[in-house]
């Protein structure tokens, strides 16, 4: 299980907060995706989101499931750091190299994922890109996969502030309607608060009744003038008709018996519901005796939302139980009165520029903020509906009007459309307006409406930028794969409907390679585009040029009158090209090879003319390099051929199809084997044993040379390490193997796992490993020598600067390729070997002749100073099982004698 971050209940908030997960796809994100496949040249590109057990692609590019669990996943990983993760190798990371996602049918080699980093410490998942097949990738190569990832950010923030949008104009919009209501109940309070006052004056002047109301958080009664006279009090009246008359006072005034019984009502009241009635006994005024009946009808007034009693109002005498609302009236108001202020303070300080239509006369409010936002001073423009239509692109208009006729008539429940909007400058501005339909009549025409716009010309740009690198090449700028098979695709229509010719060219580089392992990457780059360039200033209007990935290059001709003039462009082609080149001050010089297919002659569809196409440049770079090519018919089935062979390796080693043969090594001083080669056999199912050198060519190309390698590695190991002690075992490494990371940690691991002791085992390295980049390779050849493993020089000879190697690295053993083997009669062959024997003894090394068949060969090398002899005259490669038969000889000394009895070295 991969180690969580420190702050994962954090991350886990943050990214559910988001709403994210499991959403449907969004064109945005799918087009990183796409980008990044395209700018990286991987099969696999993903926006993974990291949850607690499992990581949810939001976008995927070349794979169909959505997501795996997340202890499997590379991108838990990733989410530890906001520095780009690359995994060169998983085979050979100690944290992937058991992972079901490696092992299983996936067979992850290659993975790099940048973290998409929200905040500080706050890592959602991934911006990531998969392989099947070990890549190198460089720090340039990690910034720009930072980049994107940034890009998904962005897109995620967007996300995020258009959920809060949303939220905030549902509020701004609910807000709104509950102003509407707490306008209507206030304009209904009035009327009833009018109803009331009269049904009480009447009831006044018909009963003599009397109108009173007690604040529970006041000392004092408010009472009418004539509920005063019935408690026996006599004043002035106030503005508003109220007499204050104390508790104590109004207590004084009751009846000492019935002052129980009217404080228990009240009580019974408060509990029990908002209602009372109750007969009690009153003091008559001052100067009259005894005391007055009165019959009191009270309502408890409640708070709306806590249910807390606030007051009692009611009326005395025969008024039977009668509503007051003037408490509803003030706490009306108090709402009517916040609405207000919340609704300015939303205004003022809200960044969207808001406004309000009235549909039926076309008059619209707008925020002040609407007006600056496109560069007006408030109020400049006319408060109109047609203001706003009348800014708007000319190519929006159309959509906008038809998505507010779709609200109005009730088929969306909001209105939302982006649109351009003129500035005071004369500039288009993108904003989003979204907005609803607040009031209709009684037929449900919309007769008010209110909306926001918000800029939305960032993302608009953002996005502009994502669709252009979608279609276009990031380093050079050339249109790239999918607007190449968009203007192929189109030409070709034209074609078959007989619309003239058209030539289809597809060029590759050639020793781009080499400037890019020697000069570097970036140094790669500015080659590339100096070439896209070149290519583009030799083409003609209406014709394209496409940067397909790598260091492959297209070309659509559209119109060909003749073939000649297809042939005069790839020649004026390789010409431009193979001009040198300043990279830093370095001066190189590359060239391009071409392959032509012509339509509709060699195919009509994409598809078909570009197979054909790339069929002619294989066979171009296979005859001679810097060179053109045109289709020819039978091409395909030599690349068929070969495209099959290659699908049958990759079946051989996943099923472990491939053997290893060993070739012994004789001393010369005592006819005794010192060792052997270990030699890489197919025992094909059909096609019998495949020799190396019919399938090596091919798996060094196609890459598969590295598992065949660390395979054959483990396996000779292993074998020789139940061999006698004084044995080795030579195994080959090729300059594949050498380029990509892991070979140091592979080779002790063959050793590690089986045991054998490393001076036991012998890497055999050709010229052209070093050719490659031959400091990085000497450094690490004087790594392992330094573990105690031997290194010998193959096929010697054969290049053209093995002597410069021989004097930079201290080889162990040098082999004499078999070609000076079979001239050995001829002097400068001999000669040859003589000077290498010479050079060799000063350095300590010894010197193997290969492919020694007869008696002759042997006695001559012999002479010439070699120490050992490897070939036929010895014995073939052997299979494990007869090589265990073969060191029983050895052991019992038969073998010595019987090779001197067959070389006629004994007399029988």
């Amino acid at each position: 299980m991969p180690p969580l971050p420190p702050n994962e209940g954090e991350r886990l908030a943050a990214l559910r907060d988001l709403r994210i997960l499991d959403t449907a796809p969004e064109a945005h994100f799918d087009a990183v995706c796409s980008t990044a496949a395209a700018l990286f040249n991987v099969p696999v590109a993903l926006i993974t989101l990291i949850d607690s057990e499992r990581q949810w692609f939001k976008a995927k590019c070349g794979i169909a499931v959505d997501g795996t669990s997340r202890e499997i996943s590379f991108c838990a990983y990733a989410i530890l750091s906001d520095d780009v993760l690359v995994v060169e190798n998983a085979t050979m990371d100690p944290r992937f190299a058991y992972s079901p996602l490696v092992m299983g049918k996936n067979a992850i080699r290659f993975y790099a994922g940048a973290p998409l980093v929200l905040r500080s410490g706050i890592r959602l998942g991934t911006l990531c890109l998969v392989d099947t097949k070990p890549r190198r990738f460089s720090k340039l190569q990690g910034t720009q996969l930072e980049s994107l990832a940034q890009i998904v950010v962005a897109h995620i923030e967007l996300h995020r502030a258009r959920i809060a949008a949303e939220a905030t104009l549902d509020e701004r919009i609910r807000s709104e309607m509950l102003t509407r209501a707490s306008e209507e109940r206030y304009r209904t309070a009035h009327e009833k608060l009018e109803q009331t006052a009269d049904l009480l004056r009447l009831a006044q002047e018909a009963a003599g009744a009397g109108i009173w109301q007690w604040s529970f958080d006041e000392d004092v009664v408010q009472n009418s003038p004539e509920s005063a006279l019935m408690l026996g009090f006599h004043g002035e009246s106030s503005s508003t008709n109220w007499i204050d008359i104390s508790i104590a006072e109004w207590a004084a005034r009751v009846h000492p018996e019935d002052l129980p019984l009217v404080q228990a009502a009240h009580t019974a009241a408060l509990r029990d519901g908002t209602t009372y009635k109750v007969e009690y006994r009153v003091r008559r005024p001052e100067g009259s005796a005894g005391y007055r009946w009165l019959m009191s009808f009270g309502r408890i007034i409640r708070h709306e939302v806590t249910g807390k009693a606030l007051r009692i109002v009611g009326l005395d005498l025969d008024v039977t139980e009668r509503r007051t609302t003037q408490d509803a009236l003030i706490q009306s108001e108090k709402r009517l009165r916040m609405s207000k202020e919340r609704l300015a303070l939303a205004l003022d300080s809200g960044s969207d520029g808001l406004w309000d239509w009235n549909v039926t006369t076309g008059q619209v409010w707008y925020s002040d903020r609407w007006y600056t936002m496109f560069g007006y001073e408030p109020g400049e423009l006319e408060a109109h509906i047609d203001t706003s239509l009348g800014l708007t692109h000319p190519d929006d208009l159309k959509q906008t009007l038809a998505l507010i006729a779709e609200h109005f008539e009730g088929r969306s429940a909001v209105y939302a459309s982006e649109r351009r909007i003129r500035t005071k400058s004369g500039d288009y501005t993108w904003v989003l307006s979204r907005g609803r339909v607040v009031s209709r009549d009684e037929q449900g025409v919309p007769l008010r409406m209110v909306g926001t716009n918000i800029d939305i010309s960032e993302r608009k740009a953002s996005e502009h930028h994502i669709s252009y690198m979608a279609r276009h090449d990031a380093l050079t700028g050339l249109p790239n794969r999918t607007v190449f098979y968009e203007h192929l695709e189109q030409r070709l229509l034209d074609v078959r409907r007989g619309r003239g010719q058209a030539a289809l060219l597809c060029l590759g580089l050639d020793r781009f390679k080499s400037v890019n392992d020697t000069l570097g990457h970036p140094a790669g780059d500015q080659l590339l585009c100096e070439i896209a360039t070149r290519l583009s200033a030799n083409i003609c209007d209406g014709d394209v040029v496409a940067r397909l990935g790598g260091d492959e290059f297209a070309l659509i001709i559209s119109h060909v009158d003749h073939v000649h003039h297809v042939s005069s462009l790839a020649q004026s082609l390789i010409d431009a090209v193979g001009q040198p080149l300043d990279l830093g001050g370095v001066l190189v010089t590359v060239g391009v090879s071409i392959g032509i297919a012509l339509a509709p002659a060699d195919g009509d569809m994409p598809e078909i003319l570009y197979k054909n196409a790339d069929l002619a440049l294989f066979r171009a770079k296979a005859a001679v390099r810097t060179s053109y090519r045109f289709y020819e018919a039978g091409m395909d089935a030599a690349i068929e051929t070969r495209m099959q062979l290659e699908l049958e390796m990759r079946e051989a080693i996943l099923c472990g199809s491939f053997a290893m043969h060993y070739q012994p090594v004789l001393r010369l001083s005592d006819h005794r084997i010192v060792g052997f080669e270990a030699l890489m056999r197919w025992p094909h199912p059909t096609r019998g044993m495949i020799a190396p050198g019919a399938f090596i060519p091919l798996a060094e190309e196609t890459g598969l040379i590295v598992s065949l390698g660390s395979w054959a590695l483990h396996e000779a190991c292993r074998e020789a390490a139940s061999w006698p002690g004084h044995l080795r075992i030579a195994v080959n490494v090729s300059a594949v193997q050498f380029q990509q990371p892991g070979l140091e940690d592979n080779v002790i691991s063959a050793l590690t796992t089986s045991g054998l002791p490393p001076h036991r085992l012998v890497l055999e390295i050709t010229e052209s490993v070093l050719v490659q980049d031959a400091e990085a390779v000497i450094a690490c050849l004087r790594r392992l020598k330094s573990l105690g493993v031997r290194i010998a020089l193959d096929d010697f000879g054969t290049g053209y600067s093995s002597l410069s190697y021989l004097r930079r690295f201290p080889f162990d053993s040098i082999k004499i390729d078999r070609s000076f083997v079979n001239e050995i009669d001829d002097p400068a062959a001999a000669a040859i070997v003589r000077a290498v024997v010479g050079i060799a003894s000063q350095f300590g090394a010894t010197v193997t002749a290969e492919g020694v068949e007869t008696r002759h060969q042997f006695e001559q090398v012999g002479l010439d100073g070699c120490t050992d002899i490897q070939g036929y005259l010895v014995s073939r490669p052997l299979p494990a099982d007869e090589t265990t038969d073969l060191l029983e000889e050895v052991s019992l000394n038969d073998f010595v004698s019987k090779f001197q009895k067959r070389i006629g070295l004994i007399q029988v």
